[in-house]
C-alpha cells in the first residue's frame, strides 16, 4: 500500500517514499518507525476496543472511480479533422464544430489512443484514413479548420469562432483567418472567386439579395451591349466613323457634331462592358466583408431564435441557415455562361457583316 498521501499520526509529517514505516498490526495505522517505538504503541491503541481501523478514517476512492480515472482516454473520441478529444458520445467537436456522430458509431477511442480503424475488427488500429483537406502525417502540421483560432474565441459580437464555422461550413479556414483579420484590423481580404464568378459567388454563400443583384447587372450588361452591336445603327456608325476625314470635321461643324453622336453609340458596348467589369471588381474587393456582415447577424439571429435550446440544436440551425447552395449558383453559373457563349456567337456574326 502506498503510504506517501497520508501524515504520521504521531509527529504529523507527511511520508516519504524513502521513510521506513511500520504499521499497526491491528488497525493498519501507518507510523514513522521511530515515532512508533518512541510512543511504545499505536497513536489509535486507545479506539481499537471501539473497532475503529485505519481505512475507516481514510476512506479509499470506489474503484469504480480509479477505472475512470485511469481510463479517461477511453472515453473520448477523437475528431477526425482538428484531432481535438471531445466526450463520448459528442455530436458534435467542441473546437471546430465537426459532426462526430458517424465517429461515435464507427470509430470509438480505442486502447491504444487513436480513433478506431474501421474495418479492423477491433485490433486497435490506428485510422489510416485522411482528414479533408489535410492529415497528420508525421512530421507534417495538422489541418486547423479554426487556423489556430480558439473555438471560443469571439469573431464578431456574441458570436465565437466555432460558431461561425458551423455557419461557413465550407472552407472555414480561409474564413476564420478573414473573420479574425476584419474583427481585430478592421481590413479583409481580395475575393478571387467573388471576382471571377461575382454574383454567382453570392448566390453560393446564400446571400441572394445581392447575389441576384450582381448577376442581373452581369447578364444585362452583356446581353445590352450584344443587342446594340446587332442593330443596323450600330453598324453604320462604326462605318461612317472609320469612314470620316478630319478635312470634313472641320469644315463642317454639323457633321462633326452628328458624328461625336454616333461615336457615343459606337462606344456604348464597350462602355457597358467596362460597367460589367467595374462590377466584378467591386465584387472581389468586399464580398468577405459582405459576407462577414451577413454571417454575424444571422448566426446572431439563430442564436436569439434558439435562445435556451441545447448546443447541438443551435449547431444544426446554423448548419441549415448556412453553409452553400451550391445547385443554385450552378443554374446561374451556368445561364451567365450560356447568355456569354450566345452574345459572343452574334458579336462575331455582326463583325462579319460590318
Amino acid at each position: 500500500m502506498e503510504f506517501t498521501k497520508y501524515t504520521c499520526p504521531v509527529c504529523d509529517k507527511k511520508f516519504e517514499s524513502s521513510d521506513d514505516i511500520v504499521v499497526c498490526p491491528e488497525c493498519g495505522a501507518p507510523h514513522h518507525r521511530d515515532c512508533y517505538e518512541g510512543l511504545g504503541h499505536c497513536f489509535y491503541e486507545d479506539k481499537h476496543k471501539e473497532g475503529f481501523t485505519f481505512d475507516s478514517l481514510h476512506p479509499e476512492q470506489p474503484e469504480s472511480d480509479n477505472t475512470e480515472s485511469k481510463f479517461e482516454d477511453f472515453q473520448t473520441i477523437v475528431c477526425p479533422v482538428c484531432f481535438n478529444r471531445n466526450p463520448m458520445g459528442s455530436q458534435t467537436c467542441q473546437r471546430c464544430g465537426t459532426d462526430l456522430r458517424a465517429e461515435n458509431a464507427h470509430n470509438p477511442q480505442q486502447p491504444n489512443g487513436q480513433p478506431g480503424n474501421q474495418g479492423n475488427s477491433g485490433q486497435g488500429a490506428p485510422n489510416q484514413g485522411f482528414p479533408p483537406f489535410g492529415f497528420a502525417a508525421q512530421g507534417m502540421p495538422e489541418y486547423d479548420p479554426l487556423a489556430g483560432m480558439d473555438s471560443k474565441e469571439e469573431v464578431g459580437d456574441n458570436v465565437t469562432a466555432g460558431e461561425a464555422a458551423k455557419f461557413t461550413g465550407r472552407n472555414t479556414q480561409y474564413f476564420s483567418m478573414v473573420f479574425q483579420r476584419l474583427r481585430k484590423q478592421g481590413r479583409g481580404k481580395f475575393g478571387f472567386a467573388a471576382f471571377l464568378f461575382s454574383g454567382v459567388y453570392f448566390l453560393y454563400r446564400k446571400m441572394y439579395g445581392i447575389g441576384l443583384a450582381f448577376s442581373l447587372v452581369v447578364i444585362a450588361t452583356n446581353v445590352l451591349s450584344t443587342f446594340i452591336i446587332m442593330t443596323p445603327e450600330w453598324s453604320s456608325a462604326v462605318r461612317e466613323i472609320a469612314s470620316a476625314s478630319p478635312q470634313n470635321i472641320a469644315s463642317d461643324p454639323m457633321y462633326a457634331y452628328s458624328l461625336l453622336g454616333k461615336m457615343g453609340y459606337a462606344y456604348l458596348p464597350l462602355l457597358l462592358n467596362a460597367v460589367r467589369y467595374i462590377f466584378m471588381l467591386i465584387s472581389g474587393l468586399t464580398a468577405n466583408r459582405i459576407y462577414y456582415g451577413h454571417s454575424m447577424k444571422k448566426i446572431r439571429r439563430i442564436k436569439d431564435e434558439h435562445r435556451g435550446a441545447a448546443p447541438d440544436e443551435i449547431n444544426k440551425a446554423l448548419e441549415e441557415k448556412g453553409g452553400v447552395n451550391l445547385p443554385l449558383a450552378l443554374s446561374f453559373g451556368i445561364a451567365t455562361v450560356a447568355v456569354s457563349y450566345i452574345c459572343n456567337f452574334f458579336i462575331a456574326s455582326a463583325s462579319i457583316t460590318i
